[in-house]
């Protein structure tokens, strides 16, 4: 089906095409302040935002509401989950949790296989949850794992992302996939195998196999203030550089029994000394009665908040609860109240229970937050340079453009969820403004076709993550890596996902007829 079908789109002007170029010299201009004139990324983001907002026409006072009204926006939604998932992290590394899922995992996978692994782990934790939950329950693991297992942190940290970011585009109940069915009039059950079919091998391709070309070509230093987070106090050490000339990773896949050994040590008095393959590692700082807990009760306070969450999309998608039970699921699912909920169950299997005295809770929760300042702070900065390109017309403009190209109607349902995305920084509201422009053209379609429709969406809004996204600064942030190199990695990876999975479903739409 072409858009030909589509209705007559309004004029264009010139101002349209202003806005557009506009959006480009914003991000070159944002990119430059930061890479060349190292200014600091809430500086740079800030100024660019009122930029936009200025040369597309706006007075100071709409400028000045549109950049806080995005803090504001994009703090509350995100900014809180950071917080939680930070105290959760720092519940869990203080009590010895983490060590006991990375020694398991690191045991049972070996370095060789470690990015299959996170990606497989990534996908489930990832299947229910927004991006930036996901992506912060997992910040915890990716540290410890790559610290644990004296591996670059790249190794693990790229193939989670790649996990989350895979279940997010592709997948339902994700919000904008679900906008995407609703738009399109897709089938739910239809939509969700073939995002599955699509979705292995952008998993595989994004993850594994790109992280084992990229890692050694970008240096990530992993920053104090994410070690002090998110690793074990005491025994944190400096995770390696993904610098192939500082680190070589050779060593590690040429010797997997090495590197486990490195794995199955902690530090005693200086030094490392090996712990039996049944020991359960316990943090040093802990006084002697305080225990780690135990494998199952780590993994069930972690997928405590995944469990939540899946069992508020089972109803949105099944309908199965109703009344009382339909309000107690909403809320309890909802992202902020999960994790609140595992919050306050770590208090306990963390803490109290694990023999921890109040005090000992006290401090670790104080030790929670300072770290992650500096994070908050910049990606409040990121929303509200994406608030700025919103109100300034780009999502009208680009609107304006996709009707006015003659493609077939997959084709451009995903160029116009990569154009939103691009000059939005959200896959979500990529997918949502894109859905509402295609939507209207879908009228006819067969339900195979409209499923893959919906998928085109969803691939479309993946593309090329960059500085006005979000959780670009939350990846560059936590694993310690320049724009540069953050554009090479997580704008690459979202890139290449994008492309292959736009490449999968036109080759189901060319085998559906």
């Amino acid at each position: 089906m072409s858009a030909k079908s589509a209705t007559a789109a309004g004029a264009w002007s010139g101002h349209d095409t202003w806005l557009l170029v506009l959006v480009g010299l914003s991000i070159a201009t944002v990119v430059v302040l930061i890479a060349w004139a190292r200014l600091h990324a809430f500086l740079a983001l800030m100024l660019g935002a009122f930029t936009v907002s200025m040369l597309s026409g706006e007075d100071v006072a709409k400028a000045a509401d549109s950049f806080t009204a995005g803090v504001g926006a994009t703090i509350g939604k995100v900014g809180v989950l950071i917080v939680l998932g930070a105290i959760l992290g720092r519940l869990m590394a203080d009590s010895g949790g983490i060590d006991q899922i990375v020694t398991t995992l690191t045991r049972v996978a070996g370095p060789r296989r470690l990015p299959w692994a996170i990606t497989l782990i990534a996908c489930v934790v990832g299947l229910p949850m927004f991006f930036e939950v996901g992506f912060v329950m997992l910040v915890p693991l990716v540290l410890q794992i790559a610290r644990r297992a004296g591996q670059p942190v790249l190794r693990a940290g790229i193939p989670a992302m790649a996990g989350l970011a895979t279940v997010h585009a592709l997948v339902p109940p994700h919000p904008g996939v679900l906008v995407a069915i609703s738009a399109v009039h897709a089938d739910i059950g239809l939509t969700l195998v073939y995002g599955l079919i699509v979705a292995v091998p952008c998993a595989v391709v994004v993850g594994p196999l790109f992280t084992a070309y990229i890692w050694p070509r970008v240096t990530a230093r992993v920053p104090e203030s994410a070690l002090a987070a998110f690793t074990t106090a005491g025994t944190a050490t400096a995770i390696p550089s993904s610098s192939p000339a500082e680190f070589a990773v050779g060593i590690a896949d040429r010797n997997p029994a090495a590197a486990m050994a490195t794995a199955a040590t902690k530090t005693v008095s200086g030094r490392r000394t090996p712990i039996p393959p049944d020991h359960e590692e316990v943090p040093e700082q802990l006084q002697d009665n305080r225990r780690a807990p135990r494998f199952s009760v780590t993994i069930g306070t972690v997928l405590l908040p995944v469990a939540l969450m899946m069992l508020k999309a089972s109803c949105d998608t099944f309908g199965w609860a109703h009344g009382a039970a339909l309000t107690g699921v909403e809320f309890l699912g909802t992202p902020v109240v999960a994790l609140l909920v595992a919050v306050v169950i770590a208090l306990f299997t963390f803490g109290w229970t694990a023999g921890a005295s109040r005090r000992q809770v006290h401090e670790t929760l104080s030790r929670s937050f300072p770290p992650i300042a500096g994070v908050l702070v910049i990606v409040g900065a990121g929303g509200g340079y994406s608030q700025a390109l919103h109100d300034s017309g780009v999502n009208s403009a680009i609107g304006q453009a996709a009707q006015h190209l003659h493609v077939p109607l997959i084709l451009l349902a995903w160029l116009t969820a990569a154009l939103m995305r691009t000059a939005t920084g959200s896959g979500t509201v990529a997918t949502v403004a894109a859905a509402g422009i295609v939507g209207p053209m879908a009228h006819g379609l067969d339900t195979t076709h409209a499923a893959l429709l919906a998928l085109a969406l969803g691939s479309g809004a993946a593309f090329l993550g960059h500085v006005n996204d979000a959780s670009f600064w939350m990846f560059k942030e936590y694993f310690g890596l320049t724009v540069g190199g953050t554009l090479r990695t997580w704008t690459a990876s979202h890139t290449l996902l994008s492309l292959t999975s736009l490449g999968a479903i036109l080759a189901l739409s060319a085998l559906a007829g």
